[in-house]
C-alpha cells in the first residue's frame, strides 16, 4: 500500500465522512446554523432545534452512514469473489427477498401492531432468498455463473410475489408498503440502530481483514487453489457475511439501490482491485454518498419527503450510462 493510497483511504475519507455528517446535519428545511447544530449535540441549544438535531436528523445522518458503508462493502465483496462487475445485493435477489419479507409485515397488517415485525419479517425474507440462492449455487460448487443466475431468478421469483400481494391488498397498505420498500430513513425505528451499527461495523472490519483472502478468490479457480485454500469454503463465508451485512442494513430502512455497484466501481477507479485497501475504501465511499443522498432527498420537494432509494436509482442510472458512453481505450 502506497502512501498516497494510505492517506487518501485513512486519512482523507474519514475527513470526508465527518464534513458530510456535519453538513448534513445543518441542512434541512428548518434553518440551524452550525453553531446551534453542534451547541445541540452537547444539550447547549434551544428545546426545539436539540429536538430536531438530536432526535431526527443526528440518528438519521448515522444510520445513512452505516448503511452505505454497508451496502458498498456488500457490492464491493460480491463483485470481487464473483468475478462480475455487477454483482450486488439487487442482482443476487437478496433485496428482493428483503421486500417481499416488508410486504408480508404490511399486508398481513403486523406492521401495525408494533414496528419490530417490519425489520423482523425483512430480514427473515432476505434470510430466505439468500438461503435459496445458496443452496441453488452450490448445486454448481458455488460457480460465480450460477450465482448470478441463481440470483436473477430468485429476485424475479420474491418480486413477482409482491406484486401479486400489493395487487390483492387495499390501496393504503400497498401505498405504505411501497413507500418504505424504495429505501428510506423516515421511519426506521432508532432502537434498532445500536445493533444495525455492530452488526454493520463488525462484518466491515471481517472482510476487511479478509482482504488477501479475496483477492486470492478472485483469482482464477485453478490459480487460487495453488494456495492451498478451499475455495467452496471461503466463497461461502464471505457470501453469508456479506449477506447478512446487507440484511442488517436493508431490514431497517429498506430496499436502496445501486450503491453497491457504484461505490465499488468508483473506487477501482481511483486506487486500484487490491481489497485490502478497496473494501475500507468503499465503506469510507458509501457513509458519504448515501448521506448526500438523504440529504437531497430531504430538501429537493421540502417539505415533502422523498425516498432515499429513488435518488440513488437516478443517479445509479446516469452512472451507468456514463460507463456505456465511455469510448474504450485503445
Amino acid at each position: 500500500m502506497t502512501n498516497k493510497k494510505f492517506l487518501f483511504v485513512y486519512i482523507l475519507m474519514p475527513v470526508s465522512v465527518l464534513v458530510v455528517f456535519l453538513f448534513s446535519l445543518v441542512i434541512g428545511s428548518n434553518g440551524i446554523s452550525f453553531v446551534d447544530a453542534v451547541k445541540a449535540l452537547f444539550g447547549g441549544a434551544d428545546s426545539n432545534v436539540t429536538i430536531i438535531i438530536k432526535q431526527i436528523r443526528f440518528p438519521r445522518i448515522i444510520m445513512a452512514c452505516v448503511s452505505g458503508a454497508g451496502l458498498a462493502v456488500s457490492g464491493c465483496v460480491f463483485q470481487a469473489v464473483l468475478r462480475n462487475p455487477l454483482a450486488d445485493p439487487l442482482t443476487l435477489g437478496i433485496s428482493s427477498g428483503a421486500a417481499f419479507g416488508a410486504a408480508v409485515a404490511f399486508v398481513s397488517g403486523l406492521a401495525t401492531v408494533t414496528s419490530f415485525f417490519i425489520p423482523f419479517c425483512t430480514f427473515a425474507g432476505m434470510m430466505i432468498s439468500v438461503l435459496v440462492v445458496y443452496l441453488l449455487s452450490m448445486q454448481k460448487r458455488f460457480d460465480s455463473n450460477a450465482m448470478i443466475l441463481s440470483g436473477v431468478v430468485v429476485s424475479y421469483v420474491f418480486s413477482s410475489a409482491v406484486m401479486l400481494m400489493f395487487a390483492l391488498s387495499p390501496a393504503n397498505n400497498v401505498q405504505v408498503a411501497f413507500v418504505w420498500l424504495m429505501g428510506n430513513f423516515s421511519t426506521f425505528d432508532e432502537r434498532l440502530l445500536p445493533f444495525v451499527t455492530a452488526i454493520v461495523l463488525t462484518g466491515i472490519i471481517i472482510l476487511s481483514l479478509a482482504g488477501n483472502i479475496i483477492n486470492a478468490v478472485s483469482l482464477d479457480r485453478e490459480k487460487s487453489k495453488t494456495f492451498g485454500m478451499d475455495i467452496e469454503k471461503i466463497i461461502k463465508f464471505l457470501f453469508l457475511t456479506a449477506s447478512f451485512v446487507t440484511a442488517a442494513t436493508v431490514s431497517t430502512c429498506g430496499v436502496i439501490g445501486f450503491v453497491g455497484l457504484m461505490i465499488p466501481h468508483t473506487m477501482r477507479k481511483i486506487i486500484g482491485t487490491n481489497n485490502v485497501i478497496l473494501i475500507p475504501a468503499s465503506a469510507f465511499a458509501g457513509a458519504v454518498l448515501l448521506p448526500l443522498c438523504d440529504t437531497l432527498s430531504r430538501i429537493l420537494f421540502s417539505p415533502i419527503l422523498i425516498p432515499v432509494g429513488i435518488i440513488t436509482s437516478i443517479i445509479g442510472g446516469f452512472f451507468f450510462i456514463c460507463l456505456l458512453l465511455k469510448p474504450k481505450r485503445e
